[in-house]
């Protein structure tokens, strides 16, 4: 059975992003739902400029993300997200090369440097080394220990404006945990579309006008397998 265009495609990745959560070891939370998708995609530069980059300081994250309405609670909260998942070597070897960040714990810098033993290196490394795999608050207790892998990381322990929201979050799990629910739920509803506002995709990967033009082609191949090949650009 299809439900067709009823839940939103922006509401399904909501969810996900809370099972995931979940799922890794966090806490489990109600998604605020009613989303409806947007008629145009994000390009790779619209992305980027929306996404503060690794080599960001506490200052620049700051300023930055209060412009989205997130105060430095926030901020802490989200970047607990670094539990889990790898950052590039190239990501974070402006930390290692040419001299070695002061802020960076030394076994911590050498490990990393068998990782990547050059700055370009192609190679990457887990974010939160204590507990790679599961979403807890040990990623505080890795800047804590100057052992974060980013300088948007580590500068967090060190800015007085933040310094002590890390703290309390590397010493009370269940804070984290409060915090980070509050400040996703506040992140999912970023430029959200509600009422009549753009669409419900019955496909997530295309808008509802390009599906109907890809239907159509489809109905006047008579779903043959030549004008799959032709449309995808396979050669048959």
């Amino acid at each position: 059975m299809r439900c067709g265009r009823v839940v939103s495609c922006a509401d399904i990745i909501a969810i996900t992003a809370r099972d995931a959560v979940f799922l890794s070891g966090g806490p489990n939370y109600r998604v605020p739902l009613g989303r409806r998708d947007g008629l145009n995609f994000a390009t790779r530069k619209e992305t980027l400029t929306n996404l503060p980059p690794p080599s960001s300081n506490t200052s620049a994250l700051l300023t930055f993300l209060a412009t989205k309405n997130f105060d430095p609670t926030d901020v802490v909260a989200l970047s607990g997200g670094h539990t889990i998942g790898l950052g590039h070597c190239t990501s974070f070897t402006d930390r290692l090369y040419p001299t070695q960040d002061p802020t960076m714990d030394q076994t911590f810098a050498n490990n990393l440097r068998v990782v990547c033993p050059v700055a370009n290196s192609a190679n990457t490394n887990v974010l939160d080394f204590r507990s790679p795999n599961t979403l807890d608050n040990s990623y505080y207790v890795d800047l804590v220990n100057r052992q974060g892998l980013f300088t948007s990381d580590q500068d967090l322990y060190t800015d007085r404006r933040t310094w002590s929201i890390v703290t309390s979050f590397a010493s009370n799990q269940r804070l984290f945990f409060e915090r980070f629910v509050i400040s996703m739920i506040k992140m999912s509803q970023l430029n959200v579309l509600t009422g009549t506002q753009g669409e419900i995709r019955e496909k997530c990967l295309v808008r509802n006008s390009d599906n109907l033009s890809l239907s159509s082609v489809l109905k006047e191949e008579k779903g043959s397998w030549s004008a799959f090949c032709r449309l995808f650009l396979f050669t048959c």
